[in-house]
């Protein structure tokens, strides 16, 4: 689906950007309210609490059980000081740099599973059948992904391949500067939490400092960014808050489009509570970073 945009858009995206540029030149922006101290502002709405009661920090991926980990990517290290650079743009693409192997580890396993679900669809459109072994597949990756088993499978393998796909780099990485202030937010330093998400289990992450009285949530805690960033499209190809983006996605594969993390924003109106305001600003970052220029070509029902 294009996304297209209106002279209003245009005049808003303009006044915004003149209004951000200072900060978003020098590396500096996150949300008003503050990602580098930690407060409950900073993540709020990242994902609606009543939804996400069953996500936990430490959820084990699906296919982490039957794939060779990739070698380095799940070893806990810490995280880069960014806070030391006094060039800025030095800064940003040491932070480009850090972040997009993982992203990239994150959606080559996304693109292994999608491969291997589109073999299960050709073979039943073929007139075939799905073994033992493949039908415990799917089924594993159905209740993993929120798909209902109670459709067919050819059912369930549509709606799999809807979910079960890659997240533009851009897109990512816009985020991430966004939601951890560069690397430099508590949450990230301390949590390894690159994107605000919360979790609901005492003791499964930090406290925020100034969280409101009778909310329970912490900011979850991850043994590695490389596991922060796999919860992360996780939590973007699960949650019934991004079904737009979702379905922006599953279009423009259809349309055979390129996939755009600049489209695929406008599904990140219940990432936070500032709803359009939020959109317009990862889309700003986007394009004032570039960051397009990171996406590898995915288009089509190509893998």
């Amino acid at each position: 689906m294009r996304i297209l945009m209106t002279k209003f858009d245009l005049l808003m995206l303009s006044l915004l950007g003149m209004a951000l540029a200072s900060g978003l030149a020098l590396g500096q922006f996150t949300q008003p309210s503050s990602a580098a101290t930690g407060t409950t502002e900073s993540i709020e709405l990242s994902t609606p609490a009543a939804e996400l009661q069953a996500e936990r920090a430490n959820d084990i991926l699906p296919d982490q059980a039957t794939q060779k980990p990739h070698t380095e990517a799940y070893h806990p290290k810490p995280l880069p000081d960014f806070s030391t650079y006094a060039d800025v743009n030095q800064k940003k693409q040491a932070f480009f740099e850090y972040m997009l192997p993982k992203i990239r580890v994150s959606n080559d396993r996304i693109r292994s599973i999608r491969h291997e679900l589109l073999g299960y669809r050709d073979q039943l459109r073929l007139g075939g059948h799905l073994d033992s072994a493949a039908s415990d597949r799917v089924a594993a990756l159905a209740s993993r992904y929120r798909v209902s088993r109670r459709q067919a499978v050819t059912a369930q393998l549509d709606e799999l391949l809807i979910k079960v796909d890659v997240v533009p780099e851009s897109l990512v990485l816009a985020q991430a500067a966004n939601e951890s202030g560069w690397g430099t937010s508590r949450f990230a330093r301390q949590a390894n939490n690159m994107f605000g998400v919360w979790c609901f289990s005492k003791g499964c992450g930090l406290e925020p400092l100034d969280r409101d009285e009778g909310l329970t949530h912490e900011v979850a805690s991850y043994s590695s960014v490389q596991h922060s960033v796999d919860a992360y499209v996780h939590t973007i190809n699960t949650h019934g808050a991004y079904r737009l983006l979702r379905q922006i996605r599953a279009e423009s594969r259809a349309g055979e489009q390129h996939i755009s993390g600049l489209a695929l924003a406008e599904g990140l109106e219940k990432y936070s509570a500032r709803g359009q305001e939020y959109v317009r600003e990862i889309q700003l970052l986007i394009r004032v970073n570039n960051l397009q220029r990171y996406n590898r070509a995915i288009s089509g029902q190509a893998v």
